[in-house]
C-alpha cells in the first residue's frame, strides 16, 4: 500500500491507496495488524510485506504451510518524515523508533481434508513487533513500548464445510 509523509500529510495531500475489498490474510498476515483499508494501521506510510511462504504434504490429506511476513512502511520516517512518530516523546532518542520496521510475522497451519466438502485447519501465529510498531499503534512514549513491543501470539481452529 502506498503512503505520505508528514509533508503530505501536512499539505493535505494524502495519497494513500485505499484497498476496498483486500484480500488481508493472504498478502498481510493472519494477525490482521493492518487491515484498515485506508492504511491507518501504519500511520498512512504505507505498507511493504515481503514475504516467504513454503508448504508441503507430509502425508495424503494434510497441507502443513508456513509464511514469514516482514513488514515496513513504505514511506521513508526518518529525519522531518518522523515528526508524527516522536513528537511526542523526546526519549526515544535515535533508536529504532525512527526505522521503517513494523515488525516480522509468522504464521504456522495445518490444515486436514476430512471429506471431499470438510476442511479442519489449525493454526498459530506468533509477531514480532518493533518500537515504530508500537509508535504507530499505541501512542508514544513509554507506555507505547511497553504495551506494543512484546509481540502477540494467535491460535486458532476453524472447520471449512461446503454445502
Amino acid at each position: 500500500m502506498s503512503g505520505q509523509d508528514d509533508d503530505d500529510a501536512a499539505g493535505g495531500d494524502f495519497g494513500q491507496f485505499n484497498t476496498l475489498y483486500d484480500t488481508g490474510h493472504k498478502f498481510y498476515g493472519f494477525q490482521d495488524f493492518y487491515l484498515a483499508n485506508n492504511g491507518s494501521g501504519t500511520g498512512f506510510y504505507g505498507l511493504i510485506d515481503f514475504a516467504i511462504k513454503g508448504k508441503v504434504s507430509p502425508a495424503p490429506g494434510w497441507t502443513a504451510k508456513a509464511d514469514l511476513h516482514m513488514f515496513s512502511t513504505q514511506s521513508g520516517i526518518d529525519g522531518a518524515d518522523a515528526d508524527v512518530v516522536v513528537a511526542a516523546d523526546a526519549t526515544i532518542g535515535s533508536d529504532n523508533a525512527r526505522d521503517t520496521d513494523l515488525g516480522q510475522e509468522l504464521d504456522l497451519t495445518l490444515v486436514h481434508k476430512y471429506d471431499a466438502n470438510t476442511n479442519i485447519a489449525i493454526g498459530y501465529s506468533h509477531y514480532w513487533t518493533t518500537q515504530t510498531f508500537a509508535e504507530l499503534n499505541g501512542g508514544s512514549g513509554a507506555s507505547a513500548s511497553v504495551q506494543n513491543t512484546g509481540g502477540a501470539d494467535w491460535f486458532y481452529v476453524q472447520a471449512d464445510t461446503k454445502f
